[in-house]
């Protein structure tokens, strides 16, 4: 007698984003929402925040959820909400142009609820609150993942690299999140998913050690009903495509030139896009990788989007959502 299978265990809300269930409502159990206003020319434009937490059943592991929504009758212009990194230029009324965001991470903390930044116009502000994880690293000792660990820049970092890093302009805001390969462990794949207006963007990132090689494969993942149309921009990962070595300044020299480059071109009319490069431990800065940040800008409905996403790679470089202007 043949056995049935297992049921799937359902993932939790916080798992997912509103286009698999219409987006989160109200507040209660780990949802938590704040009705938030900017003031600008005298006048009220309100936006609903929402954010959501839930362990996944594996090891230290959880999903973290934000949404947005303006729930006023105007636009709004250039809303910034650095803490689950997006960027709209046109905030428009309604649920159709909510901002959806989900990721998984590792920590070996709880998500904790704390106030969080929310930016929209030229320089006006308000304040909500929302899970989150103090670090933002996908970390957690003692699993079976390998461990990334934060680090100060001007300690990891050789004086020739941060010099050409100074000289293009890249400061770092936050901690290195370095993984070195002397350890003996997997290295955690990171997966992220943004929905906005009739499009979903989905970038999972790993990295695939075979002997002295070292891969770095991130995929993007676009579709939805306005997928089509859609127009990307991803120089972080097109020029990673074109380099194969990190451990000096002119392979750093060289991946920023290409990134600048890169900025300017425009990807569409694809589902799934790779960005791969494999190189030898030896070609890498301290025999090290990193978690590093990334934007990627989306042009769609007649409207710029712009989202920070985390990817492996061998460049101790980030860069935020103010690159989304470049």
């Amino acid at each position: 007698m043949a056995c049935a299978a297992a049921p799937a265990i359902a993932q939790p809300a916080a798992c997912h984003t509103k286009t698999d269930d219409g987006g989160l409502q109200g507040s209660g159990g780990t949802i938590v929402s704040y009705k938030k206003e900017f003031y600008e020319s005298s006048k009220a434009f309100p936006v609903q925040t929402y954010s959501d937490q839930a362990p996944t059943g594996k090891t230290a592991e959880f999903c973290l959820r934000y949404e947005i929504e303006n729930i006023g009758q105007d636009h709004i212009q250039n809303l910034y909400w650095g803490l689950p990194g997006i960027f709209v230029k046109d905030f428009r009324p309604g649920a159709a142009d909510r901002q959806s965001r989900s990721s998984q991470l590792l920590s070996t903390k709880d998500p904790e609820e704390l106030p969080t930044l929310l930016n929209a116009f030229a320089k006006k502000e308000a304040v909500s609150k929302a899970w989150m994880v103090e670090t933002q690293t996908a970390q957690a000792a003692g699993t079976q993942f390998a461990e990334v660990v934060p680090v100060d820049g001007n300690q990891f970092l050789p004086a020739d690299v941060r010099l050409v890093l100074e000289a293009n302009s890249i400061l770092q805001r936050r901690p290195l999140l370095v993984v070195k390969l002397d350890q003996d462990k997997p290295i955690y794949p990171v997966r992220e998913t943004v929905s906005g207006q009739g499009f979903n963007l989905e970038v999972y990132s790993r990295v695939i050690r075979d002997g002295d090689s070292v891969s770095f494969q991130t995929d993007v993942s676009l579709n939805g009903e306005g997928a089509g149309k859609a127009k990307l921009s991803m120089p972080a990962l097109q020029a990673l495509e074109d380099t194969r070595g990190a451990g000096s300044p002119d392979y750093y020299e060289s991946y920023l030139r290409s990134v600048e480059k890169q900025g300017g071109e425009l990807t569409s009319d694809f589902k799934v896009h790779r960005f791969s490069t494999t190189m030898s431990r030896k070609s890498l800065l301290q025999d090290a990788l990193f978690l590093s940040e990334h934007v990627i800008k989306v042009q769609a409905n007649d409207n710029e989007y712009c989202y920070r996403f985390q990817s492996y790679t061998p460049f101790a470089v980030d860069f935020d959502l103010d690159r989304c202007s470049q």
